[in-house]
């Protein structure tokens, strides 16, 4: 019979063939098509048993850790390298050349032994000066000699040729903090002025105590005589030629409270206090019991002679600007 069979589906199955129900044989059932892909299906998608796939979730887990604590390791060792390589490179940048060390190590040596050595000259200066005016004091020892010492002792302490002792004030002028630095050149002509102590500002404050009645003046124990000078050669401050470095101390001879009195009247009072309050200058003033200054230096003098004077004229002198 040609009757068409049905399978478990309900589907179709083709028409019987002779020789039993199936190709299979008879008494032989045909097996499941889902029992049979089953196992495929589990092959192609689960190819690894559980345990591996469990042991590769786990390292998946882990690696992103390790590379982050790699990596930030790395970008540190990196940074620190950088950092030394740079430091390095600003101090090799700003380290002096050999050369210029050395040149300005002689030069700092060579200044300060000319500077020991103009230091012991003039204390044999000064001793020779004070055994010249023993001297003189015991040549002018006659009956008419005596007004004419008085009259030269009293011309060598107008012109500051005799150490000066008495009461009076001291000054102290110091830069403003933003531009003091220890062991600085006063010498840079790059230097900004502001808050730096000037030549100026010592004209102003020696002149308003000359104005005030003091009898002497000596800025950092160089006495001021009658022709010594308060100039500047850079940034320096020179008086009578010698460089001064800071702070400025002043000292003046005479009433304390008279020199006082008298810059508050000058205009060195107001200029003193516009130092302070603008630039930022530290000033200091001080009364003291007992105040010793020394000499002024020496001058070489030079007298013109006109003709038929009936004086042979003095030999020209050797030393620059010399006039005769």
């Amino acid at each position: 019979m040609n009757a068409a069979g049905i399978d478990r589906r309900g589907r179709s199955a083709g028409p019987a063939r002779p020789g039993g129900p199936g190709r299979h044989g008879p008494g032989r059932a045909r097996p499941a098509v889902d029992a049979s892909m089953s196992l495929l299906t589990e092959v192609m998608n689960h190819p690894l048993d559980p345990g591996y796939a469990a042991a590769a979730r786990r390292r998946g887990s882990d690696a992103p850790r390790r590379l982050t604590a790699t990596a930030a390791a790395v970008t540190v060792l990196v940074a620190a390298l950088c950092g030394w390589a740079a430091t390095r490179a600003v101090a090799e940048l700003r380290r002096p050349q050999p050369e210029g060390v050395t040149a300005r190590q002689n030069l700092e040596n060579e200044i300060q032994v000319r500077t020991d050595a103009v230091a012991r000259q003039q204390r044999v200066i000064e001793q020779l000066r004070a055994q010249l005016a023993t001297a003189r004091e015991a040549g002018l020892t006659g009956a008419g000699a005596a007004a004419l010492a008085r009259q030269l002792h009293d011309l060598e302490a107008a012109t500051a040729q005799l150490p000066a002792t008495g009461p009076g004030l001291e000054i102290t002028l110091t830069d403003a903090p933003a531009v003091a630095v220890p062991g600085g050149d006063p010498r840079r002509t790059d230097a900004p002025d502001a808050g730096r102590v000037l030549d100026r500002d010592l004209q102003v404050v020696v002149n308003g105590l000359w104005a005030a009645g003091a009898d002497a003046i000596a800025v950092n124990e160089q006495r001021l005589g009658t022709t010594t000078a308060i100039r500047s050669a850079g940034q320096a401050i020179l008086v009578g030629y010698r460089p001064l470095t800071p702070p400025y101390v002043v000292h003046a001879i005479g009433d304390p409270v008279r020199l006082q009195a008298g810059l508050a009247r000058d205009q060195a009072g107001p200029y003193l206090q516009s130092l302070r309050d603008n630039d930022g200058i530290q000033v200091r003033e001080q009364s003291l019991t007992a105040v010793a200054l020394p000499a002024a230096a020496d001058r070489d003098l030079q007298y013109a002679m006109g003709p038929g004077a009936g004086v042979s004229p003095a030999p020209p002198s050797s030393s620059p600007g010399a006039s005769r």
